[in-house]
């Protein structure tokens, strides 16, 4: 791969260039067992770090999907109307920041836990508001994702 292909990867998708770093030194390391002492770097941390800076930008964007969730829910089930200016600005804000987080590589994994995202949506709201909200999300993940 050349170095234009893996920088227009950083840039594009940071969430998979992530994997793929940390796949590409756990095989380099395994193959060359002599890089593993090399100059003293702590492979096995460093490719943790980078697997973990992954994994952070990951739950940055379940984050702020659940947020969204939350803030429409109570848009659409809390008798509330002098508070739905401000939950509607909140969901504004929250899809503007998915926009900037969200990586291609995500939206696998994404809708694999969308259903768990949403519960755990639901658990907050209806602990908030004493309320019975929907079991099945009324949204779908292409409405909250940008």
């Amino acid at each position: 791969m050349s170095q234009t292909i893996i920088e227009l990867a950083y840039e594009k998708d940071y969430h998979q260039w992530t994997i793929e770093q940390a796949q590409a030194l756990r095989e380099l390391v395994n193959t060359h067992q002599e890089l593993k002492h090399l100059e003293g770097l702590d492979w096995d941390n460093i490719i943790e770090e980078i697997e973990a800076l992954g994994r952070s930008e990951y739950n940055a964007v379940v984050s702020l999907l659940m947020r969204q969730i939350e803030h429409r829910l109570k848009i659409d089930y809390v008798p509330l109307p002098e508070c739905r200016n401000k939950w509607k600005s909140e969901v504004i804000a929250f899809k503007k920041n998915l926009k900037r987080k969200l990586a291609p590589s995500m939206k696998p994994k994404l809708d694999k836990q969308f259903s768990e995202i949403y519960q755990d949506a639901v658990e907050i709201v209806e602990a908030e508001y004493e309320i019975s909200l929907p079991k099945q999300c009324p949204y779908s993940l292409e409405q909250l994702l940008p």
